[in-house]
């Protein structure tokens, strides 16, 4: 402030010195009303610099706000939507034992059911077959899907490096956001396909633990087929080589 008023003086002076004439004589400075001029000079002076900062800290708000609303130029969202529906479409393929709770009901009574005494030898096979097959579907359903989310691991491994260098490279707070909210949804996928695999899996096993209960239930059944209705062995004569009856 000092300065700045030392240097209006001398430009002052300097002014009054060249502007008065040459034969005049030298005019008497009021230094008094002088000053008076130059203090609101340098008041102004002073304001101007101020709005000068104040503009250049708007700007470098509005360019901060400008990278902290920059979007993500990258996104994995419809590759992850595109696996999720593959593994539901693999799983919703589920013939022989349903995940739909009411058709697998029915599927269940028909596999596995409660044999009275009205059962025959072929009925008996007939159901063994069945449920063989049920078995060995549900195991090869297992198998499929965990080929997809095998199939699926390196294109998992990919989007998780790209989100996170992504991520460390974010330019403001919405990338960053947004490339977090990537990585959960990736992770959500990935939880997603566990839990198909474990429910295939364990699918697999209940059909096969049930596979091998009904074959005990077959089991009794035909023990009662034979036994327990009278149905026994009759002995009768027999000619043996062509010969006599004994």
């Amino acid at each position: 402030m000092t300065n700045i008023r030392n240097l209006l003086l001398v430009g002052a002076a300097i002014a009054l010195v060249t502007s008065a004439p040459a034969s005049a004589q030298w005019a008497v400075i009021d230094a008094a009303n002088l000053a008076q001029n130059i203090n609101p000079a340098a008041r102004t002076l002073e304001e101007v610099n101020n709005q000068i900062k104040q503009i250049q800290q708007l700007v470098q708000m509005v360019e901060a706000d400008s990278r902290n609303l920059a979007n993500l130029p990258i996104s994995v969202l419809s590759q992850l939507q595109s696996s999720m529906s593959q593994l539901n479409g693999l799983m919703g393929r589920a013939q022989t034992l349903s995940y739909d709770v009411n058709r697998l009901q029915q599927q269940f009574q028909q596999l596995y059911p409660t044999y009275g005494g009205n059962v025959t030898q072929a009925g008996l096979l007939a159901d063994a077959q069945a449920r063989w097959t049920a078995s060995v579907a549900t195991y090869q359903h297992s198998m499929t899907v965990q080929s997809q989310i095998v199939q699926g691991i390196p294109t998992d491994q990919a989007q998780l490096s790209t989100l996170v260098g992504t991520s460390q490279g974010a330019v403001g707070a919405l990338q960053a956001i947004q490339s977090g909210n990537q990585l959960l949804a990736l992770q959500a996928r990935q939880l997603s396909a566990t839990q198909d695999l474990l429910a295939s899996s364990a699918r697999a096993q209940a059909a096969e633990a049930m596979r091998h209960a009904e074959v005990q239930s077959a089991a009794q059944a035909e023990w009662q087929r034979f036994y327990a209705n009278g149905v026994g062995y009759t002995p009768t004569q027999v000619q043996v080589f062509g010969g006599s009856s004994p």
